[in-house]
Order: C-alpha cells, then structure tokens, then sequence
C-alpha cells in the first residue's frame, strides 16, 4: 500500500510539472481543500467569518447553514481520486467536526490511499472520537490554539473559557497515549497560532508548550485581517520588534527544550513567519510585498483548489471573489479543465503584479490593490513547486544545449 502510495505521488509530481513546463494543464491538482460545513461552534476574534468586529461583513446567515452532503462529498471524493489528487485537507468557514459524517468521509479518503490533513478548533474531539480518529489513521491535524495559556485563549474565544483550553490539552495528550500503546505515529498533531496583539507576547510559550505536551510541529501566521473591521487585532509595532527579538532565541532555545523533553518538534515556516513581521509592510498588514515580487509565477492553479461548503470552487485561498465553478451545478472534473479556471492559469504563471485581475484576490472587496500581498496562503506551496521548477527547468536546459552541441 505504501509503496503503490509513493508511486502515485511520483506520477502526480511528474503530471503537474510537465504541465507547468507546458503551460497546459495535464492532470488534476496536488491538492483540495474542502469545507465541508460553514457551521462553527466557535467565534474566535480574527475569523474572517463570524467575529464580533465584522458586524455588516460577517458571513450571511443563509450562508452559516450551508454544508456539502455526505453523497456529494463522496462523489467528490471519487472524481479527486481519479484526478490523481494526492491531498485533501478539511478547513473553512466552519469546524470540520461540526459535520455529522466527517468520521466516516474520513475513512472513505483514507481508504482511497489519499493523504488526509484538516484544520480544526479541536473542542469537539471527545476522547470516543480521539480513539476513532487514531482507528483511522488521519495523516495529520492541525489545532487552532492561537495561545499558550488558558487565559490567553480565553480572550480570542469569546464563547468559550479557560476549562475549554485545558481540555484540548488533555486530549491531545490522550491521542499521544494511544500512539504510544500502538507503536503509531498517526495522526500527527500540530499547534496552529494566528498571532494577533493579543497574544503576541506568548509566542515563546507556545513553542514551549508544544514540547511539553509532545506536538509534532508547530506554526506561526500574522493574523490577515479584514479591513475596518478586525486591522485593530494587529500586533502593533513595539509587538512586532519584541517577537522578532524572540524568535532569533528560538534556534538556541530549541536544542534545550529538545534534551529537557526528549521529543522533537517541527518548526514550520520559521523563516516565513520572521521574514512576514519583519517585512516592511508588516504594519499595514501587507506582510508578503517583498517575497511576492521574486515570484515570476503563481502555481496554484496547477497544484490546488478549494472547494467551500457553498459547493463553490476556488483556484486560491484568497480566490473567493472568483469562484471558477460550483459543483452543484457541474463535476469537479469539468471546473477543473474548464474556462474560468484557464483564465486564472494565465494571469497566474505570467505573474504581473499590476494586473487589475488580482483586486479580486483578499480579504478587501473594496480596494484597488494587489490582494496577493496582504497574505498569500498558498506561498509555502508555491515556493516549494517553483524550488522544483527552476531545477527542472535549468535540467531541461542543459539537455537541448547538450543535444544542440551533439548535432552540431
């Protein structure tokens, strides 16, 4: 099973490089988000859907009841898989756990051999559903801590309270316990922190905290904002020096906190996140002007789509101004090979920063910006895919040049 796994992602790899190379799209994507409710029980204070700040631009009541069936989730399921796609992470404008079958999706995709990710506020994972999730053997978790302290989340969760944070603690410690007695390392957990003013000054708790509980890996985000309604949660310049003060001790404290819990964490997108508050647009939350402008291409729309609980499609992250399709009204399969999504392939791999195309991408609806800069979610991936591009193209290079001089 795994090495039939492996193969499949080097077929996929090959598939998406070569159509990049050839600017036509050849396979489906690497990966998919999907949401599959916008239900939440949670009202953290940044969420770009349902906090208190957002007032009149807060997700329409309409929309907060919107979930994608069982049956629909399954047909998509069977479409990605056929697709070749090797990725599929839960997420939204809601809890994935809010989703009554979400067990059961879950065993579907993992049947299929696809590697399974989410995002989750975890206050909904009881231990009955601990033991399922390791029965499962779900690839990976992401929790939305956003703290170090019960206090700390306390204040970012308005409905929630200290006890609540405490839980989360014991069942990730809980979930540890079953890998542990099953000698398995899934599913990974991770400490997920958008750093607001809030609670930007225990930055150095969390990663501590990770090791004290035994995460796998841990990240940091600056909190995207909506604007004039949450650019008040950003952390403030006195703030931004602090962390970067802080997070240049990391690589010292790192080894210390390792002997002292004999565990390992991964740190993700350390440079990232340092580059992000250090950058000069930071204060106006435009954290990626300086790393977007090197990127001679974007190549998510090769490598990803999103698929929202309203059943829209979204070439991006920051792409749902534009969806390309609904899958209600089409297959995945045709939205993906379809006109709207070509359209956002050819402003995307010839990256022109000015084109009026990308207003539509962010949180703003109204500004005549570049929405890319505020806060490209899809970068990691995207740094990651144009690192493998530039070595298959100079490869690529190098062989006609050899071939040219050989028939020379």
């Amino acid at each position: 099973m795994k090495i039939r796994n492996k193969l499949k992602d080097y077929i996929q790899q090959i598939r998406i490089a070569s159509g990049i190379l050839k600017k036509k799209v050849l396979t489906g994507p690497w990966s998919v988000q999907i949401d599959l409710t916008n239900q939440c029980n949670n009202d953290c204070l940044a969420c770009w859907c349902r906090s208190k700040f957002l007032k009149d631009k807060a997700m329409k009541p309409e929309v907060v009841k919107q979930s994608l069936s069982y049956e629909k989730v399954i047909g998509l399921i069977d479409e990605l898989d056929k697709l070749g796609v090797r990725d599929i992470y839960f997420t939204g404008g809601g809890e994935p756990f809010m989703h009554p079958k979400i067990l059961d999706i879950m065993r579907y995709i993992k049947k299929k051999g696809i590697h399974l990710d989410m995002s989750t506020n975890f206050t909904l994972v009881t231990k009955r559903v601990a033991e399922e999730l390791v029965d499962i053997g779900i690839d990976h978790m992401n929790l939305s801590f956003w703290a170090a302290t019960p206090k700390t989340y306390s204040k970012l969760h308005p409905n929630k309270n200290e006890k609540t944070f405490e839980k989360m603690l014991e069942i990730v410690q809980y979930i540890n316990k079953l890998k542990n007695e099953r000698n398995i390392d899934k599913p990974r957990l991770g400490s997920y922190n958008v750093i607001t003013k809030i609670n930007a000054h225990e930055v150095d708790k969390m990663l501590k905290l990770a090791y004290e509980i035994k995460l796998n890996d841990i990240d940091f985000i600056p909190v995207d904002t909506v604007p004039e309604k949450t650019d008040h949660l950003k952390p403030t310049k006195k703030q931004r020096r602090e962390m970067i003060d802080k997070f240049k001790t990391f690589p010292e404290l790192i080894p210390d906190l390792e002997r002292k819990h004999k565990h390992h964490v991964m740190f993700k997108n350390y440079e990232q996140f340092l580059r992000r508050i250090e950058n000069t647009g930071a204060s106006d939350g435009n954290y990626d002007t300086d790393i977007l402008d090197k990127l001679p291409s974007c190549y998510a729309g090769w490598t990803f789509a999103r698929v929202l609980a309203t059943g829209d499609v979204n070439s991006c992250l920051k792409s749902f101004k534009i969806p390309v399709g609904n899958i209600h009204k089409s297959s995945f399969t045709k939205i993906w090979f379809g006109r709207k999504q070509e359209e956002f392939r050819t402003h995307t791999i010839d990256y022109q920063k000015e084109d009026p195309y990308f207003y539509s991408i962010g949180n703003d609806r109204a500004t005549k910006k570049q929405g890319c800069y505020k806060c490209c979610d899809n970068l990691g991936f995207n740094l990651l895919v144009h690192g493998k591009m530039s070595k298959l193209r100079l490869i690529k290079s190098k062989i006609l040049k050899t071939v040219g001089t050989f028939l020379r």
